[in-house]
């Protein structure tokens, strides 16, 4: 167990395409006090992917029931499939005393804001360098047909207005020098809360004597 540490939940979120998913594989690596929010969808396994580790793939029918259960924090519709983070992920990131991720979009990150204090959130936007880099990653990606491909950008471009409701904007042009940043200021926030309690111990013994 990590001593020393508050539970965050940290948010990163994207336009489909700017690298979002790949800066959460990359960032649990390099933080060990880091787990990731497994979310549940309705869409189809893509041909990479492990049921739990990247996504929990469920029926449309089984999503809709645990929905009215009150089983997820947040959920979204996105290209015609639905998306979820479940409330269980936060409990037990917080047994293990480790930050939650969540690998989501602004409405998620919108409605994860509405339920928790602003100060147990450290929210990022990545925004890729450029439109034409974005096209050229999802065309890379090789997922997508070209008609799914103009609608990602298109939905991709008004994704983007929803910027400044993060705390922290960064421009994903280098992976590894991304990450590192969003490292930076996760230990910069830990380090600020530490000084906080030092202080108010500080002083608490200084009006106690």
């Amino acid at each position: 167990m990590n001593t020393g540490i508050e539970s965050k939940l940290i948010i990163i979120s994207s336009p489909s395409g700017a690298g979002k998913t790949t800066l959460c594989k990359l960032l649990i690596k390099k933080m060990s006090n880091i787990s990731l929010s497994i979310s549940y969808t309705s869409r189809n396994k893509r041909l990479n992917e492990i049921n739990g580790k990247d996504y929990f793939f469920v029926t449309r029918k089984k999503f809709v029931n645990l929905k009215k259960k009150n089983f997820f924090i947040e959920t979204a519709t996105n290209f015609n499939n639905l998306y979820g983070s479940p409330f269980k992920n936060i409990a037990s990131s917080k047994k293990k005393n480790n930050h939650i991720l969540f690998d989501i979009d602004w409405k998620g990150a919108r409605k994860i804001r509405s339920k928790y204090k602003k100060d147990d959130i450290i929210d990022f936007f990545i925004l890729p360098p450029s439109k034409s880099e974005l096209k050229k990653r999802l065309v890379k990606r090789g997922t997508d047909n070209k008609k799914e491909i103009n609608l990602r950008l298109s939905y991709a471009i008004d994704e983007m207005k929803h910027y400044s409701e993060y705390k922290y904007v960064l421009v994903n042009e280098k992976v590894q020098s991304t990450v590192k940043d969003i490292k930076k200021i996760i230990e910069y926030h830990q380090l600020i809360l530490n000084q906080k309690k030092f202080l108010k111990s500080k002083l608490k013994k200084i009006i106690d004597t």
